[in-house]
């Protein structure tokens, strides 16, 4: 005789695809890297941003809603060893701010060099944009250390508002980011090129190549 069947399904969509590059990327130990888990953390920072970047890439969700995101992939079903309950907002909150804290440009190099590697990029032309961030409400720089709000020739057409200037370098195949910068926000373009430019030849350890900004 049969015995009764139960059965439950869950929805995988990408998620699979994505863990696989994560891994090969090695992203995870980057992570564990430059933000270990201490004695009294139940989760490793590496753990729960990894997870925060899968939330991003296959089904972005505000961070009060990554938890129930989770839920219909985990819970002893697809991941058995992940219990949604964990990823809530504050722990993820938390985590965040210790990526803020951490050394996100050695962090960045180490990710783009393994690209590199892994997918043997082409890095004989490299390409250079930067584009205004615009900010809204009332924000308080906290720490002159880092990026400044400030007022500047705003792309979004919003010259009323405060902003940072992102600049971002990407391969010429396929169009994989590499690196970027944050200034503040009345940074002018004429002078980044050049730091941007001694910044690639470490990264790519050559200075042999194209670079085509505007």
């Amino acid at each position: 005789m049969y015995k009764d069947i139960s059965s439950a399904t869950k929805h995988l969509g990408v998620m699979p695809m994505v863990k696989h590059y994560i891994s090969e990327l090695k992203l995870h130990q980057i992570f564990g890297k430059h933000i270990p888990m201490k004695p009294n953390e139940k989760l490793e920072p590496a753990q729960v941003l990894s997870m925060m970047l899968l939330n991003i890439i296959c089904a972005s969700r505000p961070l009060y809603r990554v938890q129930e995101w989770l839920t219909d992939y985990t819970d002893g079903i697809a991941e058995k060893d992940i219990y949604a309950a964990q990823y809530n907002d504050d722990r993820l909150g938390r985590n965040l701010d210790k990526l803020f804290e951490a050394d996100r440009s050695s962090m960045l190099t180490e990710l783009s060099a393994n690209a590199i590697k892994l997918h043997n990029l082409q890095t004989d032309d490299i390409h250079n944009d930067s584009t205004s961030v615009t900010f809204t409400g009332e924000y308080e720089n906290s720490n002159q250390a880092n990026v400044n709000l400030a007022r500047g020739f705003n792309k979004d057409h919003r010259p009323d508002c405060k902003q940072i200037v992102f600049g971002l370098n990407i391969t010429s195949d396929g169009n994989v980011p590499l690196s970027f910068q944050l200034f503040d926000g009345n940074q002018t373009d004429d002078k980044t090129h050049i730091p941007n430019w001694d910044g690639l030849r470490k990264l790519i350890e050559k200075e042999d190549f194209i670079y085509i900004a505007e």
